[in-house]
């Protein structure tokens, strides 16, 4: 039985469908679904490891309170929309924040893309 779910990015498909890809909470792990359905499930600790090498530790100016978030066991995964300077428009941004050690944050449409990768590599559905 899932428990909460999260929306982990969301983008226009080639056909100008939205396509979306969640993670939920799944007893001790975590299941990633599209909207076509379950892709696969993976311990915590890989969204963590994903994080830990695509996040950067996030700069306490471009916080924002507020945003959707899933506890995950010790941790907390949560969304960021964040407009810098740099960029035409806002962004979407994963935070892993977990106790004892600074958040860190990555693009949200890279943490899906490695999350839904590694899902399939494992012998996933599609």
């Amino acid at each position: 039985m899932l428990d909460a779910t999260l929306l982990l990015d969301e983008r226009i498909a080639a056909d100008g469908t939205v396509a979306r890809i969640y993670l939920a909470r799944d007893g001790a792990g975590v299941v990633i679904r599209d909207d076509a359905g379950v892709l696969g499930a993976l311990p915590v600790v890989a969204v963590e490891r994903v994080l830990a090498r695509y996040g950067r530790e996030l700069d306490p100016a471009a916080d924002r309170p507020g945003g959707d978030a899933l506890e995950l066991g010790p941790a907390r995964l949560r969304r960021l929309r964040f407009h810098a300077v740099v960029d035409a428009e806002a962004r979407d941004y994963l935070v892993w924040e977990a106790a004892g050690a600074p958040p860190l944050a990555a693009l949200a449409t890279t943490v899906a893309a490695a999350l839904r990768h590694l899902c399939l590599a494992a012998g996933g559905a599609r």
